[in-house]
């Protein structure tokens, strides 16, 4: 057996991916699920070289070390999880059953393509949603003592050049086929499959090989440098940048994975050309990555543990970090049984006491799982159920397809006696080309959907999230078939991201949407978003059904979610009461608006009342004011008063009054305060030539233009009352300047 050396570097890469895992499961970090790349490289390197290292390699040692230091960890965290779960009764976790089926048999990856689990939606179903991660490590740790077993055969019967280009070719042809799928299927499909992430693995055992069999591929002349510290740092500043740029929906997303996979590679490399001694920093960050894997166990059920009971607060998260590395320390603890320097194990006791609290809880947990019911039957009924209405909703759209056209002008003449008239309101309801677009609660209740809105057209499927909208609204627009209005029933299974959220809304436009809250609730943050976003965008409105099915358990299924005949009734009757309630509203609305436009647009006009003066300069006051009144006589005090009486009463709305008169109009300031008076609370102007009166009221602006400034610019004609052309311009631009 050959000496084991130890390469502090390689668990400062660890340490930098074990914190970006964490901050991404804590929404921290948008790109640390890349941080997992770094992971699989490093467990297929370590495999191989491991393994070749040990000289005569056991499959049987092999497997017995991956059951200690893998499996059994990994079971007594799913089973402590399952065991604490079961003693919170607001926690309905419907899927226990097979989800730890899954996880415990290492096909959780895959039952959680099954389910349809949106991984990036960052929901949090359950507290096995990481483990997706664990099953693709142990199907690797499955099948690699064949794979070396046989590349060790082929190494020593051929050469071992041959292993080598395999290998290389083997990683190059995962890595295309990552990339090629990350544009071809479904994103959820390329993160979980074990097939499309198998190309880091096969990244680390290429590297582990020629590291083994060829030595080093770096120059002795950098091995023998300070610049091979360089540029290991400069690697890792690289990858630390690409965690905090990369978000899960970029379009760079699979570039992203491949290159990190690479720089992993490259940071192994570098690292293993260093031997160096430990500093107190040193010891502090392999002390942290020696429990790298216990945290990566712990986190999410301690994460959602904290989500169920609602606690988020600003620094919370300190707290979910301090408590997954304080049990992971232990758990790493009671599991290390290695002998000091005086052939004695450390705390023993302590040790056993611990691992029996332990292994009983994990036993309790494990009953708990014998005993849970499993609801896959039921489900199943469900989804049989779901078929059907998958094929009557087929039937209804192609009926819709053909009489869309034809109803198109109908629906334009209803929508106009609709406004007219709100007793036509539940004809033109029942006859909505609505367009719904749902998950299985939404296809649970189709029939009642269809019942009530006969001509609507609806596409629901199980298990469906906002990911897929946009992909059917621009199907549905490209036919010419996209109606309104537009009702999504999704949010149960989680929600896209802001971009997503984007491409939805721009691609509905202006047409009318309603969003049905969803009832799950691990989905209660989706339903603050949504209502949020309705606050911003005018046509958006929601259905409240999570507030309106409050306290109705004879709605609901075992899950709390899916509904029953009772809930389908309900369901779809408060739907059709929500958009008949929106309608409604906006015939109202509209005949407010129309009322209130009219109301504003009388405020704001403006009547003018004088005399020759105000005659004079009509020409430039009517091009100027152009939507205002002009009462212009020759007034008596009577006769003016009576006047502008009778204006209030007919239209008392205007809210602007004008006075403008010349010195012939003589009326007293207890006249004028009389004429204010009969206005009341409005805007008064009045325009005198160098004033007499003190006019102190709030509600009049007095525009008092000096007679010599007149007699100076030469605004009056020779007869001294009438303006010129000058002066004219001056009295329009004075009064243009004072009324706003």
């Amino acid at each position: 057996m050959k000496n084991k050396k130890y390469y502090k570097q390689l668990d400062f890469i660890r340490f930098i991916s074990c914190i970006a895992v964490f901050l991404y499961h804590l929404n921290i970090l948008k790109g640390g699920y890349l941080a997992v790349c770094v992971f699989f490289v490093l467990t297929g390197y370590l495999s191989f070289v491991s393994s070749f290292n040990k000289g005569n390699f056991s499959i049987k040692k092999y497997y017995i070390d991956r059951l200690k230091h893998i499996y059994l960890p990994f079971i007594i965290v799913a089973f402590i999880s399952i065991f604490i779960i079961s003693l919170i009764p607001s926690i309905n976790w419907i899927n226990l059953k097979p989800e730890t089926t899954s996880t415990i048999l290492g096909y959780n990856n895959f039952w959680q393509l099954s389910a349809s689990l949106d991984y990036f939606a960052r929901h949090v179903d359950s507290p096995f949603m990481h483990f997706w991660y664990i099953s693709i490590l142990l199907q690797f740790e499955l099948i690699f003592p064949l794979l070396f077993i046989g590349i060790k055969k082929v190494n020593e019967k051929v050469n071992k050049i041959m292993p080598c280009i395999f290998l290389i070719i083997l990683s190059l042809l995962c890595a295309f086929y990552f990339i090629y799928s990350s544009f071809t299927q479904n994103i959820m499909s390329v993160y979980y499959n074990t097939f499309t992430r198998i190309f880091s693995i096969i990244f680390g055992v290429t590297l582990g090989y020629i590291n083994s069999y060829y030595r080093k591929l770096i120059p002795s002349k950098i091995v023998d440098s300070k610049f091979k510290y360089l540029i290991f740092y400069m690697y890792l500043i690289v990858l630390i940048v690409l965690f905090f740029i990369i978000s899960s929906d970029s379009k760079l997303f699979s570039i992203s994975m491949v290159i990190t996979s690479l720089i992993a590679c490259r940071l192994i490399e570098y690292s293993t050309i260093n031997n160096d001694k430990l500093t107190v920093f040193d010891k502090v960050i392999k002390s942290i990555s020696s429990i790298s894997y216990e945290v990566y166990l712990i986190q999410y059920p301690v994460i959602f543990l904290f989500q169920e009971f609602k606690l988020n607060g600003k620094y919370m998260f300190l707290l979910i970090i301090s408590i997954t590395v304080f049990i992971s320390y232990i758990l790493r603890f009671i599991f290390d049984f290695r002998k000091d320097k005086n052939n004695k194990i450390r705390f023993l006791v302590l040790k056993i006491v611990l691992l029996c609290i332990f292994s009983l809880i994990t036993i309790f947990g494990f009953c708990k799982y014998l005993i849970t019911k499993d609801y896959t039957n039921e489900l199943k009924e469900l989804e049989n159920q779901l078929n059907t209405n998958q094929e009557l909703m087929k039937e209804r759209q192609e009926e819709y397809a053909l009489k869309s056209k034809e109803e198109e002008n109908n629906w334009n003449l209803t929508l106009e006696n609709l406004e007219n008239d709100e007793n036509n309101l539940k004809n033109y309801i029942d006859n909505l080309h609505l367009i719904g677009i749902g998950d299985s609660v939404m296809l649970g209740a189709i029939n009642n959907l269809y019942a009530s809105f006969p001509k609507g057209y609806i596409d629901a499927k199980t298990s469906r999230t906002d990911w897929e909208a946009n992909g059917i609204l621009q199907r549905l627009k490209n036919k010419g078939m996209l109606g309104e209005p537009i009702v999504f029933g999704l949010g149960t299974n989680g929600q896209c991201g802001a971009s997503c959220r984007n491409k939805i809304f721009n691609t509905v436009g202006n047409k009318k949407t309603f969003w049905i809250t969803t009832t799950n609730k691990k989905m209660s943050h989706i339903n603050a978003e949504l209502k949020e976003l309705s606050k911003n965008k005018d046509n958006v409105y929601i259905i409240d059904w999570e507030n309106e099915s409050k306290g109705h358990n004879e709605y609901f299924l075992a899950d709390k979610i899916h509904l029953n005949n009772v809930g389908k009734e309900a369901y779809s009757k408060y739907i059709y009461n929500e958009i008949y309630n929106n309608y409604l509203n906006d015939i109202k609305n509209k005949k407010e608006k129309m009322i209130e436009e009219r109301n504003e647009k009388l405020k704001s006009k403006i009547v003018f009342y004088g005399n020759d003066l105000l005659l004079n300069s009509f020409d430039g006051l009517n091009e100027t004011f152009v939507d205002s009144n002009f009462e212009i006589d020759n007034y008596t005090y009577e006769s003016l008063y009576l006047k502008i009486k009778e204006n209030l009463e007919s239209n008392g709305l205007i809210n602007n009054y004008v006075l403008v008169f010349d010195s012939s109009f003589r009326v007293t300031e207890s006249e004028y305060k009389r004429l204010i008076d009969l206005i009341g609370n409005r805007n008064i102007y009045v325009l005198f030539i160098n004033s007499r009166y003190d006019l102190k009221y709030k509600e009049v602006k007095i525009i008092n233009i000096d007679e010599s400034l007149i007699d100076n610019k030469d605004y009056l004609l020779v007869d001294r009352i009438h303006l010129s052309d000058e002066g004219n311009n001056y009295l329009v631009e004075r009064l243009k300047e004072e009324i706003n």
